[in-house]
């Protein structure tokens, strides 16, 4: 079952109805337990082996971290923890979907019991409800037990608030990802799969995926975020517009945003020499915590390469800051300073995407050599008029929170006419064949 397909959305209701009629909260926890391991299990029934088995390890882990031998069972647990993961993706074909995102969510729970931030552990029927929880299972948000457990406490009275709130966020994600980063994958991975083409379809192909990652992964976090609250929990912002973002850093506050402060948290925080004179320690330490991005993503060639570029990037800049200074820039230059970012940002998508780091001559060759424009097809003439609206969508967004105006809005004619208008198009602007969320490749 995907967020994008049909028996998801009629097990959802069915979950939805059934906990809302449940009047304690025990047996609610209860019910979205169940569901999450049969929604897991839709998968493939072998997967809640692995699930299971993180859960109940990671959780006699985070008890165990107040012994005197703390630091050695924290250091097998996470040792584990990360070998798995590792394993999953080296050998296990196809990937367990979501591993990726318990695993570290496993892992920051065991951390923040070693260092206290989590002074009394949880008990494991609560614990497996915030490993397990079906709305981000897949793909995340990566959600912090300290951010999810409080709200298991005591029972959620689900308000028309929250379920139009939901209904904005699902409504807009479903938007993203069927009408615009589908239609735009259809011009992506034909050139990507053959890049002997002309320059303007491989320029088209790569802006059209800087977009297309974007809609799908950002589209799959507010639906993911809209369907928790329809059971009255609150998952963390995993987006906020990061294409209008004016430096590396800032990018990385607005990209993937869960994953990024939890690789600041759990992996940057914890390297050596942060706290030595020379900033050199601090250039490396980006760096290195960016490599992990990129392994994290997959142990391939191109996914080190993209990790390895945005770390250059981050500690270029904070280079660049450390000489200077910090100086807002606002008008025009502050202009300049998103389109440079942006470039930035598309360049080293090239790298993610690449099948093969071999193929970038062939990429570099297609854009210098090749006739530049040739035509575009109906597909291609379609995935610009979308680009245009995206970029529309930003600059609008720069003056105009509109996802955030329309959850404050409760049931105004408009914005139901906005989500009406916006429900249509995604039902005639569907793509025929199905395109797997690109996360849960991840």
């Amino acid at each position: 079952m995907s967020f994008d397909a049909f028996p998801f959305w009629i097990f959802l209701l069915a979950v939805w109805v059934l906990y809302l009629v449940i009047p304690g909260n025990t047996a609610r926890k209860a019910l979205l337990i169940a569901a999450s391991y049969l929604f897991y299990a839709s998968w493939a029934p072998s997967y809640l082996i692995l699930l299971a088995g993180v859960t109940a390890g990671s959780y006699w882990v985070g008890a165990a971290a107040g012994n005197r031998r703390r630091r050695a069972v924290l250091v097998t647990g996470v040792g584990a923890a990360v070998g798995l993961l590792a394993i999953a993706k080296s050998w296990l074909h196809p990937l367990p979907v979501g591993i990726s995102f318990y695993v570290l969510q496993a892992i920051a729970y065991m951390v923040d019991r070693y260092r206290g931030h989590l002074p009394a552990p949880a008990g494991l029927f609560d614990y497996t409800l915030h490993i397990s929880f079906f709305p981000r299972l897949t793909a995340g948000p990566i959600v912090r037990a300290d951010e999810f457990l409080p709200q298991l406490i005591k029972r959620i009275p689900v308000s028309s608030a929250m379920v139009w709130e939901a209904l904005v966020l699902v409504t807009f994600g479903l938007f993203k990802k069927l009408v615009i980063a589908d239609n735009l994958a259809l011009a992506v991975n034909p050139v990507f799969a053959d890049p002997h083409t002309s320059g303007s379809r491989i320029l088209l192909a790569t802006y059209a995926f800087a977009v297309q990652i974007y809609c799908d992964f950002s589209g799959y976090s507010d639906i993911a975020i809209g369907t928790a609250r329809l059971f009255g929990y609150r998952l963390p912002m995993n987006f906020n517009w990061p294409y209008l973002a004016r430096n590396p850093a800032d990018f990385w506050r607005r990209w993937h945003i869960s994953l990024s402060n939890w690789l600041r948290d759990y992996v940057y925080f914890s390297l050596p020499g942060l706290r030595a004179k020379s900033r050199i320690y601090s250039y490396l330490n980006l760096c290195m915590t960016m490599l992990v991005c990129g392994i994290w993503h997959g142990a391939r060639w191109p996914y080190i390469v993209w990790g390895g570029y945005h770390g250059v990037l981050l500690a270029g800049y904070q280079a660049i800051r450390a000489h200077r200074g910090v100086r807002k820039a606002a008008g025009f230059r502050g202009l300049g300073s998103v389109l440079l970012m942006q470039q930035l940002a598309v360049i080293g998508w090239i790298f993610f995407r690449v099948n093969r780091l071999s193929e970038l001559p062939l990429y570099a060759n297609g854009l210098l050599r090749a006739p530049f424009f040739t035509g575009f097809n109906t597909v291609e003439w379609t995935a610009l008029v979308l680009l245009g609206a995206a970029v529309l969508l930003h600059v609008f967004a720069a003056r105009y929170a509109f996802t955030k105006a329309a959850v404050a809005r409760p049931w105004h004619p408009w914005v139901l006419i906005i989500l009406l208008l916006s429900g249509l198009a995604t039902i005639v602007m569907s793509v025929p064949t199905q395109t797997m969320f690109l996360y849960f490749r991840f």
